[in-house]
């Protein structure tokens, strides 16, 4: 695998065998000793069988997605991957419009930037996202595009309030990792319902 550090653009090679497949992988740049992240593979077939049939990885039969994303080049790239991956997309312009649809649509998955609605919508999605009643939060996957945090930056997730953070340079990668953050999202509450079915608390 041929990477980049974001830090001083050193060119690395990782041999393929050395990168763990079924999990995230941290190796530091040898010259500025940079923290790099390289999201692990989604399970084998996952991707296909998605496109294939959305219903697998969907909570219900359609998969709905909004993107409050400004930056004009991630906006067009999250637009053309969700759609190769068979979403019905919602694409907004300020957060008051997001806002008011989310009180009458339910959206599996959401992704904002930092740059949407003058820099301070992102926040205030997020805020209202995590004021809905978690029966229904528990049912969306939130992504945050960012310039400042790497990619599956869990301590970062949870203070941002979302499910999964995707670093604005691994743009490229957008469909490998909704398709594995989504199958994760999805395994993790279908064991909590089971759960909460076998308390009879559901």
């Amino acid at each position: 695998m041929n990477l980049t550090c974001r830090q001083c653009k050193t060119k690395l090679n990782i041999p393929d065998h050395k990168i763990p497949k079924d999990k995230d992988a941290k190796i530091s740049c040898p010259k500025c000793k940079y923290k790099i992240t390289i999201p692990a593979s989604p399970p084998a077939g996952v991707t296909g069988e998605m496109n294939r049939q959305s219903a697998r990885l969907s909570f219900e039969d359609r998969m709905n997605a909004m993107v409050c994303v400004g930056d004009p080049e991630l906006q067009k790239k999250t637009g053309q991957t969700l759609a190769a991956m068979g979403f019905e997309i919602q694409a907004v312009k300020d957060a008051k419009t997001a806002m008011s649809k989310m009180e009458y649509h339910v959206f599996h998955l959401l992704i904002t930037d930092e740059a949407f609605d003058r820099n301070k919508g992102a926040a205030r999605i997020i805020h209202k996202l995590n004021t809905v009643d978690m029966s229904l939060r528990r049912r969306i996957c939130a992504v945050l595009l960012t310039r400042m945090f790497q990619t599956n930056d869990n301590m970062a997730a949870l203070h941002k309030s979302v499910n999964n953070i995707l670093h604005a340079g691994d743009i490229a990668h957008l469909e490998s990792f909704l398709t594995k953050a989504l199958f994760d999202h999805k395994n993790l509450y279908s064991v909590y319902n089971e759960s909460l079915k076998s308390a009879g608390k559901a």
